[in-house]
């Protein structure tokens, strides 16, 4: 079988994250916590088998926990992917939601992009990466609501809330069976 396991992990704590701020395309670096978190994660996946090849989200809290990770592997250098970007939120961007309910956060977040075309973006990504990779453990580092919402579309479940410094084991057969019912968009 040429099926690659992509290892997807949310980033690492950043102060907006500490506070329960909604993120979305705000660029900010992580904390002293999200940088510990990025350490642990390389000794946790260490564990695991080689990895391959490392992608990340061009937002910086993304691209500083896989830069972390892979140069404690000592990967190869990692690729940006501006399709692996959280979503936008819009004018919600930056706004306190660790109070408020679900209808209001959900409220908040459709502000910006749907999550529609947030699942098409990503799994359109993560489709590529993986065809690029045949048989091979392939790292991608991105964001919460974008991990939550390829879950969701392509297990039919998935957790409320991604952790910081969360890691999921997606099969690419699951990216391939999504294609075959939703083609790739572009």
């Amino acid at each position: 079988m040429n099926a690659s396991k992509i290892i997807l992990v949310r980033h690492g704590e950043t102060e907006w994250n500490r506070a329960g701020r909604l993120h979305g395309r705000s660029d900010l670096p992580l904390n002293d916590a999200g940088i510990q978190q990025a350490h642990l994660l390389a000794m946790e996946l260490s564990t695991g088998g080689t990895l391959d090849a490392a992608y990340s989200s061009p937002l910086f809290r993304a691209l500083q926990t896989a830069q972390i990770i892979a140069k404690s592997l000592s990967l190869p250098k990692v690729q940006e992917n501006p399709e692996l970007m959280e979503r936008e939120f819009g004018d919600s961007e930056g706004k306190l939601v660790k109070a408020v309910s679900t209808e209001e956060r959900e409220l908040l977040m459709n502000q910006g992009e749907n999550e529609d075309h947030l699942v098409e973006r990503a799994v359109n990504a993560l489709f590529k990466i993986s065809a690029q990779h045949p048989r091979q453990r392939v790292l991608v580092v991105s964001h919460g609501e974008l991990i939550r919402s390829v879950l969701k579309a392509l297990t039919g479940s998935a957790p409320a809330n991604v952790a910081n410094a969360q890691v999921f084991e997606l099969d690419s057969v699951l990216l391939a069976n999504h294609v075959a019912r939703e083609p790739l968009w572009h």
